[in-house]
């Protein structure tokens, strides 16, 4: 997997924040692949993985979520 640096170094800043982080684009271009790397890099600086929250709308586990009403 390709590391992306570039992208990467500028949410660094915004790790330690308490606002929620959201991240945003196209189909395909990389979201789920920039947001693995972040997961990573919290998990090697100590963070605990229970709190990580990685929700992705395709599995099957989340499919109430889809609706808005819950």
């Amino acid at each position: 997997m390709l590391k992306r640096e570039l992208y990467l170094s500028q949410i660094r800043g915004f790790y330690d924040n308490d606002l929620i982080k959201i991240l945003v684009g196209i189909r395909r271009c990389g979201k789920s692949i920039i947001l693995e790397q972040i997961i990573d890099e919290l998990k090697k600086n100590g963070v605990d993985d229970e709190y990580i929250i990685y929700v992705n709308f395709e599995f099957i586990e989340f499919e109430e979520l889809t609706d808005y009403k819950n």
